[in-house]
């Protein structure tokens, strides 16, 4: 985030929080002074607590951002293991590009749903693209 990005966040939070500061004094005002000190001690109080689980999400989410950044590194791959191809993909797969069967028979063909069988073909294609 850019130094006047933040600047400016900054300003209007704290124009937030001087109006609400305005606001929530007019609305003690109305009470007896025990208890407006009890509420406001409970909003100090409760604005500090939500303020720290904030910051331990906030500190949370990095470590997690930084621990999956590290295992990928060492090449951990997430999400399920692919199940291996059926031995006629391929087969399917060039008779479907040919117009020779529909996609539904060709999912049908290698025991896949048709959206497994498609996007696999795809991907398939995209690599077989990138690499000539």
């Amino acid at each position: 985030m850019s130094a006047a990005k933040r600047t400016h966040d900054r300003e209007e939070t704290r124009a937030r929080l001087d109006a609400l500061a305005r606001e929530i004094s007019s609305d003690l005002s109305r009470l007896e002074s025990d208890d407006r000190k009890e509420l406001l001690s409970d909003f100090v109080s409760n604005l500090f607590l939500a303020t720290a689980e904030q910051t331990r999400r906030e500190e949370r989410r990095q470590k997690q951002a930084e621990g999956i950044a590290a295992a990928k590194a060492k090449g951990v791959r997430f999400g399920r293991t692919a199940k291996p191809l059926p031995d006629n993909f391929d087969e399917v797969h060039r008779a479907w590009r040919d117009g020779e069967i529909s996609l539904t028979q060709a999912a049908e063909a290698c025991g896949l749903v048709r959206g497994t069988f498609y996007g696999i073909a795809v991907r398939r294609e995209q690599t077989e693209n990138h690499t000539h």
